[in-house]
């Protein structure tokens, strides 16, 4: 290859195929000219590209998200920008490495390809971490992955080329002809391979329950410090469990949907999932996500201190795990579940969402109050195990007044009543006592009335609830859990001896119409002092 006239130049390059596209044109005018700016549009279609691919990549993994064009167009125009600095970068790595080019059409070609290339790998990885099923639609992204892919592939190599003439008027060789075609192909087979063909979990056999005659009461009390000396109007409460049988654990520091996530499935985070308090919501969505790959940095951490996302609240969507009123549900004993964190709609289980109880609730004493309105209205349909989750002491950590006293008072008749009802054999109940802010030294407890037994404490751990709570209940322990039924709170021979495998993946069914939308559940959750 020798350099040529101007006019030379411009007719080979036509000949070539170079000129055909708009695209090619403006770089290359750009480089007759001798100006700079040759990789402008490379930066911004592979910035657009990646952009793309990413919200490709959310739609696949979060259902009911590709279904929002304002959710959509909010992600796509925030990270189209996040990923501007990024190709700005890699793009003047490439005008360096075409200023010193000999041979410039392969090197542009294997640049175009690469762009390409991560074009797909941020939407097949994206999609591969955030779900294992997904569904066949999602597939239908693979058409604006691809041709962005194309474009970004086509301006990266049109602008590694004029950079290249412009610096050494030397001509590239003859075009490798349908080279990036044949990439995006390859990307979206490759895609249909990996996420199409990924195994998908399979729901465990419902295990096989030898129901008791008494429901299991399971009454979950945030931010109940018992061992805080300071901790006003508990007096009571702690006089109430100092007679019942007490398994123990070291509390941990932690945001509540983990902590109380952990007692709920036998698991800890690592395995259910629910890790924060939070999702992400861009700035103009309605929608909040878990980032993508590649995304983290500006959604979790740019963006926020920005003012351009905020948090999101938790749903079922982010538990991989069973909860024990689930379990007990599948296994074909009727359950209700209120108030928990992360919960939603299940077969055979009455459930009442968190943010369907905290969206009346004007703070900790009203929050409690509804939860335990609903339970009252739901328990007397023979189910096998009930629960509610009470937040209002957590709510009102951080004051001592009046309305705190009264959610303890509140706290204290229900527990009293329910202690009751357990010692004179009409059900067995277990109380969880857990504080997401714990003094140092400060543990969690697990306090069990079943009938009269004698007052002792033993150590146990907070994953061992869920499954003490199920084999009291007749459901095998599976024995894959973290957790393992703590026989010594409970009378002898009363646990449920036989175990399975598994319980299974949480595969979550179709969710219903909310009744709250997640930007009222977030200014909620602020309002009451879970987010800043």
């Amino acid at each position: 290859m020798t350099e040529v006239s101007l006019e030379e130049a411009r007719r080979r390059l036509r000949e070539l195929g170079y000129l055909n596209g708009g695209v090619e044109r403006f770089v290359f005018r750009r480089a007759f000219a001798g100006r700079g700016g040759l990789f402008v549009p490379a930066v911004l279609l592979s910035a657009f590209a990646a952009a793309i691919a990413s919200v490709a990549a959310v739609a696949a993994g979060e259902p009911g998200f590709g279904e929002s064009p304002t959710a959509v167009g909010a992600l796509l125009l925030h990270l189209f920008f996040a990923d501007l600095p990024a190709t700005a970068l890699l793009a003047a790595v490439l005008a360096l490495a075409a200023d010193q080019s000999r041979s410039p059409a392969g090197a542009a070609t294997f640049a175009g390809l690469t762009a390409a290339g991560a074009v797909f790998f941020l939407w097949i990885g994206g999609a591969y971490s955030l779900s294992r099923d997904i569904p066949a639609r999602a597939f239908l992204w693979g058409i604006p992955v691809a041709l962005a892919a194309m474009l970004a592939a086509r301006s990266v190599r049109s602008g590694f080329l004029a950079r290249a003439y412009a610096r050494s008027r030397v001509l590239p060789g003859e075009p490798r002809r349908r080279v990036f075609l044949a990439a995006v192909i390859t990307g979206v087979v490759a895609a249909v391979l990996l996420l199409g063909l990924r195994p998908r979990p399979a729901p465990a056999r419902a295990p096989l329950p030898s129901p008791r005659s008494m429901p299991v009461v399971v009454a979950a009390v945030d931010g109940l410090s018992l061992d805080s000396s300071s901790a006003g109007g508990i007096s009571g409460i702690r006089g109430l469990l100092v007679t019942g049988v007490t398994g123990w654990w070291p509390a941990r520091q932690g945001v509540p949907p983990e902590i109380w996530s952990d007692l709920a499935t036998g698991e800890p985070a690592s395995h259910h999932g629910v890790r924060a308090l939070a999702r992400v919501r861009a700035a103009g969505s309605p929608l909040g996500v878990r980032p993508p790959l590649g995304t983290a940095w500006y959604l979790r951490r740019l963006a926020p201190a920005l003012k351009l996302a905020s948090s999101a609240p938790v749903s079922a969507a982010d538990r991989r795990r069973l909860a024990f009123w689930e379990v007990a549900a599948s296994a074909g004993i009727p359950a209700v579940s209120v108030g928990w964190w992360a919960s939603g709609p299940w077969p055979g289980c009455d459930v009442v969402r968190n943010e369907d109880v905290l969206a009346g609730a004007s703070g900790g004493l009203t929050a409690d109050a509804r939860a335990l309105g609903e339970f009252e209205k739901r328990r007397r349909g023979g189910q096998g195990i009930a629960t509610v989750y009470l937040p209002g002491l957590d709510i009102l950590r951080d004051s001592n007044n009046e309305e705190r006293i009264q959610a303890a008072e509140q706290v204290h008749r229900f527990l009293e009543n329910e202690v009751s009802r357990a010692v004179a054999r009409e059900e067995v109940l277990v109380i969880l006592a857990a504080d997401s802010h714990p003094a140092p030294s400060a543990l969690g407890r697990m306090v069990v009335f079943d009938g009269r037994q004698p007052v002792r404490t033993i150590q146990v751990r907070a994953e061992d609830a869920a499954p003490s709570i199920l084999s009291r209940a007749g459901v095998p322990a599976a024995t894959d859990l973290t957790g393992r039924p703590a026989a010594a709170l409970f009378p002898a021979d009363s646990l449920e001896r036989t175990t399975t495998a598994t319980y299974g993946p949480r595969l979550a069914p179709p969710a219903p119409r909310l009744s709250i939308t997640d930007r009222e559940y977030l200014e909620k959750l602020k309002s009451l002092g879970y987010l800043q």
